[in-house]
């Protein structure tokens, strides 16, 4: 027997009780849809924490950006950004070493949005890659978020524009001469797990 019912002092409204349970959870799951994404996010940092702590002791890692990092982030894109995001910039703002390269702090995902945003005729330029429609058929488009740099001009980017048949938050991969691709992950958190397991596996970088 369920122990909450069990100890009601309204026991003749058992059907009323479970009704606003369901009711709360689907309230909270409308709320905060993306709880389950960060809660992943934080268990693959837990990982990566522990990873860098076994491996490379003297290495320390990043602290986190602010809140005000966040919003001036925000402010600068025009659009919010993810939680998984939010809460990985919040947790540790970058993180260098990794085989994809680096992981960008708030100000350097702002700088390298800049570097696409800014190019002169953007617009014109066209994707040297197969077309689909799960992401934007363009070279880079403006609702790409850069979350890495391999240090040659290509990384990783939170698409929040995708195609017709793509998903908000899906992760794409920018290569410099032929434009984006993909999508290459389903989310931030599933891309952050293959930096995990990546290192886990003995792909790393010297740590410095």
């Amino acid at each position: 027997m369920n122990s909450d019912l069990a100890e009601s002092p309204f026991p003749h409204k058992k059907k009323e009780i479970f009704q606003i349970k369901a009711l709360l959870i689907n309230q909270t799951t409308h709320i905060f849809p993306n709880m389950v994404e960060v809660e992943k996010l934080n268990a693959v940092w837990e990982r990566l924490e522990k990873w860098y702590a076994d491996n490379h002791p003297t290495f320390t890692l990043s602290v986190g950006a602010t809140p005000a990092d966040i919003i001036a982030l925000e402010t600068h894109l025009g659009r919010a950004i993810p939680e998984e995001l939010k809460a990985s910039l919040l947790r540790h703002n970058g993180l260098n070493n990794i085989k994809k390269g680096q992981l960008l702090t708030a100000d350097e995902i702002k700088d390298e949005w800049n570097n696409w945003a800014g190019i002169e005729d953007l617009d014109e330029l066209e994707s040297f890659n197969e077309p689909n429609e799960l992401i934007q058929s363009c070279f880079f488009d403006k609702g790409w978020i850069p979350i890495d740099a391999d240090g040659g001009g290509n990384g990783h980017l939170i698409d929040l524009n995708p195609g017709p048949k793509g998903t908000v938050g899906q992760i794409v991969f920018l290569y410099h001469e032929t434009g984006g691709e993909g999508p290459v992950y389903p989310d931030y958190a599933t891309y952050l797990e293959s930096v995990a397991n990546e290192l886990e596996g003995g792909e790393e970088e010297d740590a410095e």
